[in-house]
Parts: structure tokens; C-alpha cells; sequence
């Protein structure tokens, strides 16, 4: 048994890759949302030792994090399909510029489904004062809006991942397909 040193080596790279993404993006992302909600100080609550915006939070930022991963394996296989191709045969640009547009289009859909999904679910539970139950540390409202992201991440995933899919770009050849998986 062989190894091939450049599928090695690709592998690294596509490695070093996702774990740069993954950090600036999560941070991103949970920059945004602190933006988003700004109309709570969700630092000083979690400071001050708030449960309920802790789970609240910290369920939001697993859930983006579940769909953004959609964005970040098409990345890493046209970065790691770039370098296995000859040199030259995709243009850097051309690789960079998709990375980005398959990275801010799955994180603007990932912001805006969860987003909408949370504003529909609190307009259905209009017997519950979920942002208010929340800044008063109502554990009880917390872990309930929390599992609800979850189940509707659950339910987003594979429309996420078929997005994803249909921002790859087609190579022009059968030499160097880029899959998901």
C-alpha cells in the first residue's frame, strides 16, 4: 500500500482550511447575532450569569453552525480540487471568489432560515413571552426555544445541503470532480 503524498498534503491543507473557516465563521455568525439582538445585551446577561440566554444562545450558535458546515465542505473539495488538477487549469480567482459566494450565501440563508423559523415560531406561541421569559431567566422557556431550533435545524439540514450542492461549480472536465462526500 502507497500513499499518495499530494491527496496527503490536499488533505492537510483542506484540514487547515476548515478549521480557519469554522472559527471566523462562527464568530462571525455569532457576532451577527449580537447585532440581530441588540436589543438585549446577551454579554452583560451571560456576565451576570443568565441561563436562559446562555442555552438560548448557545443552541442558536450550535444550529448555525450544523447548517454553515454545508458551506465549509464545498470549500474545502474546490480548494483541495485545485490543487490536484495541473497548475493552471482553475484560475486562483476563479476558486476564491466561489469560496466566498458558496460562504456568504450559505451564511446569509442560514441567518435568514433561522431567523424567520424563530419570528414564525413566537408569532404560534403567542401565549408565551419568549423574549421577556428569556431576560428573566426562565430556564424552563429557554431549553424549550432551544430544543425547537434544534428540531427545525434538523428539519433545514438536507435543503441547506442541497443549496450547497447547486453553488458548486461544475468543472469543465471529468478530471477533478468536487463532491460532498
Amino acid at each position: 500500500m502507497t500513499f499518495e503524498w499530494t491527496n496527503v498534503l490536499t488533505g492537510l491543507l483542506a484540514l487547515a482550511l476548515a478549521t480557519g473557516l469554522s472559527v471566523v465563521m462562527v464568530f462571525g455568525v455569532f457576532r451577527l447575532d449580537l447585532w440581530l439582538t441588540r436589543w438585549m445585551d446577551e454579554q452583560a446577561l451571560l456576565t451576570e450569569g443568565n441561563r436562559s440566554v446562555a442555552v438560548v444562545l448557545g443552541s442558536m450558535l450550535v444550529c448555525q453552525a450544523m447548517l454553515l458546515r454545508h458551506g465549509v465542505t464545498p470549500v474545502m473539495s474546490m480548494v483541495r480540487t485545485a490543487f490536484v488538477q495541473p497548475v493552471g487549469a482553475v484560475p486562483l480567482w476563479q476558486v476564491v471568489a466561489s469560496a466566498l459566494l458558496i460562504l456568504v450565501v450559505m451564511t446569509i440563508a442560514t441567518v435568514l432560515a433561522l431567523g424567520l423559523a424563530l419570528v414564525l415560531f413566537t408569532w404560534m406561541t403567542r401565549g408565551i413571552a419568549e423574549r421577556a421569559e428569556i431576560l428573566r431567566d426562565n430556564l424552563a422557556v429557554a431549553i424549550f426555544l432551544g430544543a425547537v431550533l434544534i428540531a427545525i435545524t434538523l428539519m433545514l439540514d438536507p435543503g441547506m445541503a442541497d443549496l450547497a450542492r447547486a453553488l458548486i461549480p461544475t468543472p469543465e472536465s471529468g478530471r477533478g470532480m468536487i463532491t460532498l462526500d
